[in-house]
């Protein structure tokens, strides 16, 4: 898992520390306009920063649409690998009682250390020991029916059983490398720095035509903090205001199949 400084801060301490950095930046350019403008008052005093903000508005955009296809790819592995749980769960009572009765306490097992991978939160330790134990559980279930897929009395459910597992054991793997993606840092540091550029300049032309609206000043940096926010929100499933405790829910609704 990532363990890096930005991956580890809370998603609203960046927006917040990039919305000061902004204002300041701002300000920085107000001064360097008014410096200019006073040194050189009979020349044309307007720069143009209407290109560097569509620029940054095209790579927020960009990078919003990213963590959100991101997200909605994770969604959808939880929801499909309950799904891929239950139809394994279901697929044991073509075994006889005796056998079946090993597979479900295994089956029961395993369902239980998916829900603790989830209950982990963002902490990287536990995460990783969660999906060593279903590991452990997934490897003892596919012995045992690769063991009885030996017995010809089996065959029938050997070949529902046996594609099932696969799946399982599949998208646990598909899970995890899913939550391993995200945004590239060398981007959103590049969003950072260029949020500060334009505020800057935003600054230093509203100064040199005469006056500075800091109105729209902050209103354009709350606005630029607030799509990074909620841009490192979507690429968080484990915390934040976005994650996926819905679609975790289908997991552990499979402790019904066991009551």
């Amino acid at each position: 898992m990532d363990t890096s400084i930005l991956n580890q801060t809370e998603a609203w301490i960046i927006a917040l520390l990039l919305f000061i950095l902004m204002l300041i930046s701002s300000f920085a350019g107000k001064v360097a306009g008014n410096y200019i403008r006073n040194k050189k008052p009979t020349e044309e005093k307007s720069t143009e920063t209407s290109a560097l903000i569509a620029l940054l508005f095209f790579l927020l955009a960009f990078t919003f649409s990213m963590s959100s296809d991101r997200y909605d790819s994770r969604r959808k592995i939880v929801v499909d690998e309950a799904n891929i749980i239950g139809t394994a769960i279901l697929r044991s009572d073509l075994y006889p009682d005796s056998t079946r009765a090993l597979f479900r306490k295994d089956f029961k097992d395993y369902v239980e250390t998916r829900i603790l991978y989830y209950e982990t939160g963002p902490h990287t330790k536990g995460i990783l020991r969660a999906d060593s134990l279903s590991q452990v559980i997934s490897s003892k279930l596919w012995k045992r029916a690769a063991k009885l897929a030996k017995d010809p009395n089996n065959l029938a459910a050997t070949q529902q059983m046996i594609p099932a597992l696969n799946d399982m054991i599949d998208v646990t793997t598909s899970r995890l490398s899913g939550e391993k993606a995200k945004v590239p840092e060398s981007i959103l540091v590049m969003l950072f720095f260029l949020s500060m550029i334009i505020a800057f300049y935003g600054g230093y032309s509203e100064e040199r035509k005469g006056r500075v609206d800091w109105i729209v000043q902050i209103g354009f940096c709350l606005l630029v903090s607030l799509v990074i926010l909620f841009t490192l929100d979507l690429d968080r499933p484990r915390r934040g205001f976005v994650n996926l405790d819905m679609p975790n829910q289908t997991i552990i609704d499979l402790r019904k199949n066991f009551e």
